[in-house]
C-alpha cells in the first residue's frame, strides 16, 4: 500500500469523499469580481515579497533561472547563437553587477584573455568551466558552460562543409568500403 493510500484510508475514518475533496482540492465557486480580488491580492504580496528580496536572494534567484534556462536549451537541442559560450558569460557579468577586470581577478584570468571570451575571439577552456562553477557558488555546474561551447562546435562540424572538404582533400589513402 503506498503512502497515499494510507493517508487517504485515515481520512476516510473521519471525512466523507466529499468533505475530503473539498477540503484538499481548491473549490471553484468564486466570480469573476472575486477571482480579481484574490489576483490583485497575490500580485500585492509577490511584489511585496520582490521588494523585501535581499540583494544575496535576488542573485541566487537569476542564478538558478540561468542554469534552468541553459537546461532547457539543452534539452531542446540544436544550437542556437543565443545561447553561445560568449553572451552567456556576458549575461553571467551583468547578473553580477561587476566589471570584466574585477571579475577576471575574482577568477584568476586575464582581463585581455576575458575581453577576448566575452567577444568570441577566443574559445574557453575546461579549467575556466571548473572556475565558473565554482565561482557560482556551484551553482552553475561546469558542465553547463563546457556544453554551450561544445554545442557550437557541433554546430560547426556539422555546416561548415567547405572547411569539411578542404580538410579532407588533405587526406591521402582514405580507407575505402563497399557497402
Amino acid at each position: 500500500m503506498t503512502n497515499y493510500d494510507e493517508i487517504y484510508k485515515n481520512l476516510r475514518k473521519e471525512f466523507s469523499d466529499a468533505e475530503i475533496v473539498e477540503g484538499y482540492v481548491f473549490p471553484d465557486d468564486m466570480d469573476e469580481a472575486e477571482i480579481a480580488v484574490v489576483e490583485e491580492e497575490f500580485r500585492a504580496l509577490r511584489m511585496k515579497a520582490l521588494r523585501e528580496q535581499t540583494e544575496e536572494q535576488r542573485l541566487l534567484s537569476a542564478l538558478m533561472r540561468m542554469k534552468l534556462l541553459m537546461q532547457d536549451y539543452f534539452e531542446r537541442g540544436g544550437y542556437e547563437p543565443a545561447f553561445s559560450f560568449s553572451l552567456q558569460l556576458e549575461q553571467y557579468l551583468k547578473l553580477l553587477g561587476r566589471s570584466q577586470r574585477a571579475f577576471a581577478d575574482e577568477i584568476g584570468l586575464h582581463p585581455t584573455k576575458l575581453s577576448r571570451l566575452l567577444h568570441d575571439r577566443e574559445n574557453p577552456n575546461v579549467e575556466l568551466a571548473y572556475r565558473l562553477e565554482t565561482h557560482s557558488g556551484n551553482i552553475i555546474p561546469a558542465v553547463y558552460w563546457w556544453k554551450l561551447h561544445a554545442k557550437r562546435i557541433e554546430e560547426a562540424i556539422k555546416t561548415d562543409l567547405a572547411r569539411k572538404k578542404l580538410e579532407g582533400g588533405k587526406v591521402r589513402n582514405p580507407l575505402k568500403f563497399s557497402a
